[in-house]
C-alpha cells in the first residue's frame, strides 16, 4: 500500500542548505549507481512511438534527474530528444548549471509552470516525469496524466524504485557513498554541508529516510492504470520495470496517444 509520508527536502521549515544537501547526496547516489544505465532502449521506444525530438520535462526540481538520465542514454548509444526543464518553483540557477553541461540539449523556463495545467506557449509534442511523479499525492498524479491526455501529449513518467523496500537495500550503496561525497560538489554552502555530512551524520540520516519514504510514495502499476483507466483518449499505456545492479529495479510508465 503506498504511504504518502513527508519528506525532509520538501518542509519549508528544513534550512536550505540541508533541503539542498538531500538532493545533492539522492542525484550523486542515483548518478553513482548508475541506475537509469538500462532505461534506454524502452526511452527510445518511447520516443519512436510518439514521433517527438523535443519533450518538456514537468516537477524539474535542481534538473539533475534529467542531468542523469542524459548521460545513461549517451552511455548507451541512445539518441536523445532536447528536453525542456520547467518546475511551479523553478530553481533556475540549478536547471541552467545543467544546460550548460549538455550545450544544446537542454533548455530552461525560467517562470513556474503548473504540471497539471501546462501554458500553450512552453508545451512539447511529449512530457516526462523524471524521479519526480512520487513526490505528487493522487489528486496531482491524475491531474498531471489528465493534462497530458487533454492535450494529446505523450507523457513517459520514470523511477528510481518500484515501491518494493527489497529495491530500496539495492540503492543504498549508492546512496550511501553519494551522500559521503556530495559536499565535494556543492555548488553553495559547502562547509555547512560537508560539517552536516562529515561531523555530524545529519545529510545521511534525513536522506536516509527521505529515500524510504521515496519509495514508500513510488506508484505501483494498478496505482497508474487505475490513474488513467478513466482518461480514455484511446491511449496505449505501458508499464516496464528495468533492473539495476544489485538487485534493484526501476520503474517507467508511459502513454502515447494514436496518431
Amino acid at each position: 500500500m503506498r504511504v504518502h509520508a513527508f519528506e525532509f527536502n520538501e518542509r519549508p521549515d528544513c534550512p536550505r542548505f540541508l533541503r539542498e544537501a538531500i538532493v545533492e547526496a539522492l542525484g550523486a547516489g542515483l548518478r553513482l549507481g548508475r541506475i537509469y544505465d538500462g532505461v534506454g532502449p524502452v526511452f527510445a521506444e518511447f520516443c519512436a512511438r510518439a514521433g517527438c525530438d523535443e519533450v518538456l520535462d514537468l516537477c524539474s526540481g535542481s534538473g539533475e534527474p534529467v542531468s542523469i538520465l542524459l548521460d545513461a542514454l549517451a552511455r548507451s548509444g541512445v539518441a536523445a530528444p532536447r528536453f525542456v526543464l520547467s518546475d511551479l518553483l523553478p530553481n533556475t540557477p540549478a536547471m541552467q548549471q545543467v544546460a550548460a553541461r549538455h550545450p544544446g540539449r537542454v533548455d530552461v523556463v525560467a517562470r513556474p509552470v503548473d504540471a497539471t495545467a501546462v501554458p500553450e506557449d512552453v508545451d512539447r509534442p511529449a512530457r516526462t516525469v523524471i524521479s519526480a511523479f512520487h513526490h505528487l499525492p493522487p489528486d496531482l498524479a491524475r491531474g498531471l496524466l489528465a493534462d497530458c491526455v487533454a492535450r494529446r501529449r505523450a507523457v513517459f513518467v520514470l523511477e528510481a524504485l518500484s515501491g518494493d523496500l527489497r529495491g530500496l537495500l539495492a540503492i543504498l550503496p549508492a546512496m550511501t557513498a553519494g551522500a559521503l561525497t556530495a559536499p565535494l560538489r556543492a555548488r553553495r554552502d559547502r562547509l555547512k554541508k560537508a560539517l552536516a555530512t562529515w561531523a555530524v551524520p545529519l545529510v545521511p540520516a534525513l536522506g536516509l529516510w527521505d529515500a524510504v519514504v521515496s519509495d514508500l510514495r513510488t506508484y505501483r502499476e494498478r496505482d497508474l492504470r487505475a490513474m488513467v483507466a478513466p482518461l480514455g483518449g484511446g491511449y496505449a499505456w505501458e508499464h516496464r520495470v528495468v533492473p539495476f545492479f544489485p538487485g534493484g529495479r526501476a520503474t517507467c510508465f508511459f502513454g502515447v496517444p494514436p496518431r
